[in-house]
């Protein structure tokens, strides 16, 4: 017989069901919700308004915290960025970043990446395996406890969301609902290259968060060497799926394009850009691409990012280039997690 999942894998919802069958009460559950997703408790041992003979069984059956903080790094810009070991050893990313409105935190969603881009640190060894929900909620409270209190929550880190869609979900669930952590959909960001049926499961989930798309390129071809993963996929079936997406919701959605010295950031790119989204009820979001050890690509100069983003806004685009948080701590995706690594040849620009 298969073991109960572990509480954090279950909806808080159901967190006064678990606790009746550890011989608690139903509201010992409720209680244990909210001291973990409002509260900030760090383990069964600070809630002192559970029995005692309950909170070690919960220690027992659903150790808490289940991972361990493997190493942590801070940039002087104020972005926070934790590694996480896992039970199994597995080791896993999150980041909390400085915004005019308070802390937005990044987290991620499979260990490694399977959509591999070439400018990417997340997925040079593959994907290892997905997290669970709890393991995606973890990261969350773990940043809480060593960053702060958060406003926003970015599901953008390692991983591709898309791939790993049960659990991301699940655990969105958990961070959105009143009997969680109760945050504004409006204040949540998902990150995908969009897989095939994906943003029909977001939209069919029906709640208000936004999409980040991941694009990169203007064209197929380019877009299938930057973004291996997506070869498959067409983009003009995956906006049009995108489309449908905000005709669901009615969230606008934003594009996600890390723009690449010499490789995608031309003024002929650019207008490319414009052509295709033209019409759409998008936003631009260009990001100057973070450096990582040993990968052949550069990061445009200032000038040249400007240029591409006023030539999509003369295109018609609404854009927004973006300014780069943590270099100093590695804070781009998969950076701090491959320093604890074996190194594989990094992919060569195209």
């Amino acid at each position: 017989m298969d073991a109960a999942p572990h509480l954090l894998d279950r909806h808080p919802r159901e967190w006064p069901r678990a606790c009746e069958e550890l011989g608690g009460r139903a509201f010992h559950g409720k209680s244990a919700a909210q001291w973990i997703f409002r509260r900030g408790a760090g383990s069964w041992d600070e809630m002192s308004d559970l029995p005692a003979g309950l909170r070690e069984r919960l220690k027992a059956e659903h150790p808490f915290p289940r991972a361990r903080l493997a190493a942590r790094s801070a940039a002087a810009d104020g972005a926070v960025k934790v590694l996480l070991a896992l039970p199994d050893d597995a080791t896993v990313e999150a980041v909390s970043m400085p915004g005019t409105r308070g802390l937005t935190i990044c987290i991620s969603t499979q260990v490694g990446c399977p959509v591999r881009c070439t400018f990417c640190a997340s997925g040079l060894e593959g994907l290892a395996r997905n997290l669970t929900s709890g393991e995606i909620i973890e990261q969350a409270l773990w940043l809480r406890r060593e960053a702060g209190p958060f406003g926003r929550v970015v599901v953008m880190g390692m991983g591709d969301a898309g791939h790993n869609l049960d659990a991301t979900l699940a655990a969105l669930d958990a961070l959105l609902d009143e009997e969680g952590m109760g945050l504004a959909a409006r204040r949540v960001t998902l990150s995908t290259v969009g897989p095939k049926g994906a943003l029909e499961r977001i939209a069919a989930w029906g709640k208000q968060v936004t999409l980040a798309l991941s694009v990169h390129a203007p064209d197929d071809a380019l877009r299938h060497e930057l973004v291996p993963g997506v070869r498959k996929r067409a983009l003009a079936d995956t906006l049009a799926e995108a489309d449908a997406l905000f005709s669901a919701t009615g969230r606008e959605y934003t594009v996600e394009y890390v723009l690449l010295e010499g490789v995608n950031d031309t003024p002929a790119q650019a207008r490319a850009l414009g052509r295709l989204l033209r019409g759409r009820r998008c936003h631009v979001n260009l990001i100057p691409w973070n450096p990582v050890a040993g990968m052949a690509f550069h990061c445009p100069p200032r000038a040249r990012q400007e240029l591409f983003a006023q030539t999509l806004r003369d295109a018609g685009a609404s854009v927004t280039l973006r300014r780069s948080l943590g270099r100093e701590t590695d804070a781009a995706c998969g950076q701090l997690r491959r320093r604890s690594l074996p190194i594989a040849p990094p992919p060569q620009a195209v």
